[in-house]
């Protein structure tokens, strides 16, 4: 078993780093390991040319296409990522703008397993990181077998028995058939585990991660959220690739209309007010 650990920090040594190192290390010595600092990866932004959309490799020349295959050859990926700002590392955002390429490959990619651990520094300050990263993941189609959240701003403290021993158990799951389950205080979406979900008037919730539906409704002295089962899937192989089906189109659609669509653009044109660095 090849195992590929992936550490979107700059920081050398830090939380992000020591957990997968942790997890990494909870593997038998048989598996083969390898980790990545993403933050040392040369990966430029995506130019939206929609040249990969007909199932090209990216068109960029950077080391998207080293990620790309160190993902592809691995069997289980680690994601280790700091909390900024309520999201996720920006380099994992940046890889995730290329993900268009990926989008019709989930064959490739559908079969790895996958474990998440986010590090935050201030309690509450969670954010989206969780979700943001497992939305990442998603879009490599992997398949996310258990998250971890920890609170450890300075580099260092995640080291506590508590958290290597979940760390640990986190990273068996590559190796057995199970979910690594962390208790919640809130609901989360029973599809993807995202706790980014929306209610209307109606009691109709919506996780605008995955596109599940459901309903919430009083239950005693509390509340119960019920999901639609066999609700789509927006990460599932089929959704992706129906996905890149659709820009597809919206591809088409422009290159038979980029003559008028020239001329409504024009005429921004005149308008200069770009300031650069001195």
């Amino acid at each position: 078993m090849k195992v590929l650990a992936l550490v979107a920090s700059q920081r050398k040594l830090g939380n992000s780093e020591i957990l997968a190192k942790e997890m990494l290390s909870a593997l038998p010595d048989t598996a083969e390991k390898e980790m990545i600092r993403l933050t040392d990866l040369d990966i430029k932004g995506c130019k939206a040319c929609y040249a990969c959309l007909a199932e090209k490799e990216c068109v960029i020349q950077d080391d998207f296409h080293f990620f790309l295959n160190k993902v592809q050859e691995a069997d289980g990926i680690i994601i280790c990522s700091p909390c900024y700002f309520l999201g996720e590392h920006t380099i994992l955002k940046k890889l995730g703008d290329r993900m268009l390429s990926v989008l019709k490959k989930g064959k490739d990619f559908s079969a790895k397993k996958c474990v998440i651990a986010v590090s935050h520094g201030v309690e509450g300050w969670e954010g989206y990181a969780m979700e943001a990263v497992h939305n990442f993941a998603s879009f490599l189609h992997l398949q996310v077998k258990g998250r971890l959240l920890v609170r450890a701003a300075s580099p260092g403290e995640v080291v506590t028995p508590a958290v290597l021993q979940k760390a640990r158990d986190l990273a068996r799951c590559l190796l057995e058939d199970r979910i690594f389950d962390q208790e919640r205080e809130f609901f989360t979406c029973s599809v993807c585990n995202s706790s980014l979900l929306q209610l209307s008037e109606n009691g109709m919730v919506r996780c605008p991660m995955c596109e599940a539906v459901g309903n919430l409704r009083k239950e005693g002295s509390g509340y119960v959220i019920t999901f639609q089962e066999n609700g789509r899937n927006r990460f599932s192989v089929e959704a992706l690739t129906e996905h890149a089906r659709e820009l597809d189109r919206i591809k088409e659609n422009y290159i038979a209309n980029r003559r008028e669509l020239k001329k409504i653009r024009e005429r921004y044109a005149a308008y200069n007010w770009w300031v650069i660095p001195d």
